[in-house]
Parts: structure tokens; C-alpha cells; sequence
């Protein structure tokens, strides 16, 4: 009897801390929960919802309730992205939080695309101004807060130029060309025009991620990284590779 409760007093505490593991998880992902119970409800609820936006109230409502759910997503993707990016380390960390960020936009597109009348040069304009913004925008505050900050900055020039030998290329490829074209109506492009567009696309970033993963891991990482790292830096926090995965 002593034996037995031994070991039924060594397993409870096992036992009950399964259940508050579990609670703890689901408090935290509670953007997953979010997430489903809007997307669940919109397929059922969504047309009904959806036919008659002509009050300014209910649009607004619906408006702030699809895009608080597509902001809490994004960034509850982006926190376990960055923290898989952190067990990864460089330069495979970067790879897995711009694959993050660039399948959130194409699921968008596709499904602004799908829902709606969009044409064919919806995801094209989409692109068009994400590449504007990126580069002028981001880049700008960036370059302009980092100065405010530290003053005097260092970066991988290496590395920069890699990123802009692929961006800039795919973007007059894909987003400028085709309004100069004239083999098909609108700013469009031909079928051999595409395929040749699709092979130069795999072709360029197939060079870069061998550039990024193999060839050159250096280029990507910036100097001194390491030693120069504020000690009150708050990294991300870290899970499993299978739950940030999840």
C-alpha cells in the first residue's frame, strides 16, 4: 500500500502539470483560436453577413473584425517565425521568415482573387506596390530610425547587393514588361512569354538561395553581429522546431 501511493504521489504532480502545459499552450496561441473560430463562422455566416454593406455601422464592424483577425494572424505567424529563425540561426533563418512573409501575401492575393471579379493584373498591381513600399518605405524608416539610434551603422554590403541582383531583375521582369508588350491585349503577357518569365524566376532565386544557403553564408549575416548585440536585446521565444512549425 506505502508502495502504491509512492507512486501514485510521484506521478500526480506529472499528471496535473499535463493539463496546465496544455492550458498555458492555448492561452498563448489563443490567435489560432481566433483565427479558425472567424474563419469557421464566415463560412457559414459570411454570405449573409457580407450581402448588404449599405449601413456604415455594420461595415465598419466587419471591417474591423476581418482585419484585427488578419493582423493578430500575421503577427502570431511572425513570432513563431522568428523564433524557428532563431533555433535555425543565420542565413536559414532569414529564409524562413521572408518564405513566412511571402506566403501571407500570396494567400491574400489568391483570395482577394478568388472571393472577388479581380483581373488578371490584380496580383501584378499587388506586387507592385508591396516591392514600392519595401524598398522606399521599410528600407527609408529603417536606414532613418537605425541613424537616429545609433548614429553610425554597419551592413553587409555583400549581401545587399545579392538581394537587389534578384529583386530588381523579377520586378521589371514581372511588374514592368508586360506594359510594354504587345503580342497580347492589355498589359499581359504571352504564353511563351511567361513560361520564359517562370524559368527565369526559378532560375535567378534557385542562383540566390544557393548564394544564401551554400556558397556565401557570410554575405547574409551582418558584421559583428555577435559581440556587438545589446545585452538587453529581447530575443523571441523559443519552442520546439515542431510547434513553431505548426
Amino acid at each position: 500500500m506505502r508502495r502504491g501511493t509512492r507512486l501514485h504521489a510521484s506521478h500526480g504532480p506529472a499528471l496535473n502539470g499535463r493539463p496546465r502545459a496544455v492550458f498555458h499552450t492555448l492561452r498563448r496561441e489563443w490567435p489560432l483560436s481566433a483565427s479558425v473560430a472567424t474563419a469557421a463562422l464566415f463560412f457559414v455566416f459570411g454570405k449573409r453577413w457580407l450581402a448588404d454593406l449599405s449601413s456604415s455601422v455594420w461595415f465598419a464592424f466587419m471591417l474591423a473584425w476581418l482585419f484585427g483577425a488578419i493582423m493578430v494572424s500575421a503577427f502570431a505567424v511572425v513570432r513563431h517565425a522568428e523564433g524557428l529563425a532563431e533555433q535555425l540561426g543565420e542565413p536559414i533563418g532569414t529564409l524562413v521568415l521572408t518564405l513566412s512573409m511571402s506566403g501571407m501575401e500570396m494567400m491574400m492575393i489568391a483570395a482577394v482573387m478568388y472571393a472577388g471579379h479581380g483581373e488578371s493584373s490584380l496580383a501584378r498591381d499587388t506586387m507592385l506596390a508591396i516591392v514600392m513600399i519595401v524598398l522606399n518605405g521599410l528600407v527609408g524608416v529603417s536606414l532613418l530610425l537605425g541613424g537616429l539610434r545609433y548614429h553610425e551603422q554597419t551592413y553587409n554590403l555583400y549581401g545587399a547587393n545579392a538581394f537587389l541582383a534578384v529583386i530588381l531583375p523579377l520586378s521589371v521582369l514581372g511588374l514592368v514588361l508586360p506594359s510594354f508588350t504587345v503580342s497580347s491585349p492589355g498589359p499581359t503577357l504571352s504564353p511563351l512569354q511567361s513560361g520564359f518569365l517562370i524559368i527565369t524566376s526559378v532560375g535567378l532565386y534557385s542562383v540566390f538561395l544557393a548564394i544564401q544557403t551554400l556558397l556565401h553564408r557570410d554575405y547574409f549575416v551582418s558584421p559583428g553581429a555577435a559581440s556587438s548585440a545589446p545585452a538587453s536585446h529581447d530575443a523571441p521565444e523559443v519552442h520546439s522546431a515542431r510547434r513553431h512549425s505548426l
